[in-house]
């Protein structure tokens, strides 16, 4: 595995899956926690990190692992016509684009899991509805320090094929 295509922290996947999401949908794609002073006039979609469960364990090629959430808002302005529909639309189009996703790395990660779709909060006050789209991934990170079983057809367990059907003919 080369160096360069692990993960060497969370933040750099979380990069990723977001950086994968605007290429595919054309759109941006920010933080939750950025504040705008102004309101809201189209379709808004952020991310929150969220839970981190401990892996108690380390992947079978050795490397720790972390099931890490990302929770994706949308927000929708209340104003325009059918503006729950806009947001429904928007959250499954994102889990369409998440669902069994890898983002490129294949070795670093499992498939994603989508843990939840679901109306988060209405503000008539705000002028916005939200739903959350909430998805979780196993993450290893840092490179694979040790290859432990190699098999190629040529070796196994030290001795070599033509070998191994000698001593069985013997």
């Amino acid at each position: 595995m080369s160096s360069e295509t692990y993960f060497r922290a969370p933040r750099e996947w979380v990069a990723k899956v977001v950086e994968h999401l605007e290429q595919a949908l054309n759109i941006e794609i920010g933080s939750t926690y950025v504040r705008s002073q102004h309101p809201l006039d189209n379709t808004k979609i952020s991310y929150v990190v969220g839970e981190v469960e401990p892996v108690n364990e380390y992947s079978n090629d050795g490397r720790k692992s972390h099931d890490i959430e990302l929770r994706f808002l949308i927000e929708v302005p209340i104003n325009r016509n059918g503006f729950d529909l806009e947001a429904l639309d928007a959250s499954t189009r994102l889990e369409r684009e998440l669902l069994k996703q890898r983002f490129g790395s294949y070795e670093d990660v499992e498939d994603v899991e989508i843990v939840s779709n679901l109306p988060s909060r209405f503000d008539p006050q705000m002028g916005v509805l939200s739903r959350t789209l909430t998805m979780r991934q196993r993450v290893r990170m840092g490179p694979v320090e040790k290859t432990y079983l190699e098999i190629d057809g040529t070796e196994l367990d030290g001795t070599t094929q033509a070998n191994s059907s000698t001593a069985e003919a013997s």
